[in-house]
């Protein structure tokens, strides 16, 4: 019976980003880890601690990082199967509760884009949202799919797209208006 009921739902797009970012943190880290364990062991005197325990500590390190990268990095997001339905989310700064908005809510966009040499590794869509009195939060920040992306990856484009077919007269910011084209997010710009 739940087959049957969920065959005639509607299709809903899910996306998970964040592993990448997180395996790469820790082969990076990994890489390292024998190089500090040497600098440290060289720099110190004779009898202080021993190669095992230094290693110990490093490793402990690496998990915290992980960690903390993951809890960073990861991120779901749902995109509603009708043209206005509803785009959920959860990452860091959601403290990875489920927020849920409608693509008519958002007021305006802007991307932060990787490439543009801030301290970065992913591109950032911030959605501005309209004041409701269902929600005490107007800001929406969602992540790219790909690390120093430029925001064309999912979820973000397919966001992009459904926000702006939602309301054509969003307010974009110059990253935005360079990254639409009519053909491939399927709205005009006339601003």
């Amino acid at each position: 019976m739940n087959r049957m009921l969920r065959a005639d739902a509607p299709h809903r797009r899910a996306f998970r980003t964040g592993g990448h970012t997180v395996a790469t943190v820790a082969v990076l880290y990994l890489l390292a880890l024998p190089i500090a364990v040497w600098i440290r062991q060289d720099g110190l005197q004779t009898g202080a601690t021993d190669f095992a325990s230094e290693f110990r500590f490093a490793l402990w390190l690496l998990v915290a990082l992980v960690g903390l990268v993951a809890s960073a990095a990861v991120q779901r997001v749902s995109l509603g199967a009708v043209a206005g339905g509803a785009i959920g989310y959860a990452n860091i700064t959601s403290l990875h509760r489920t927020r849920t908005f409608e693509p008519g809510e958002v007021q305006s966009m802007s991307l932060h884009r990787a490439k543009d040499g801030r301290l970065r590794l992913t591109s950032t869509l911030e959605l501005r949202l309209a004041p409701a009195a269902h929600r005490r939060w107007t800001t929406v920040t969602l992540f790219d799919g790909d690390m120093s992306g430029d925001g064309r990856a999912e979820p973000l484009a397919s966001i992009i797209r459904q926000v702006v077919q939602a309301r054509p007269e969003v307010s974009l910011d110059t990253n935005l208006r360079a990254l639409l084209a009519a053909r491939r997010y399927g709205a005009a710009l006339d601003r």
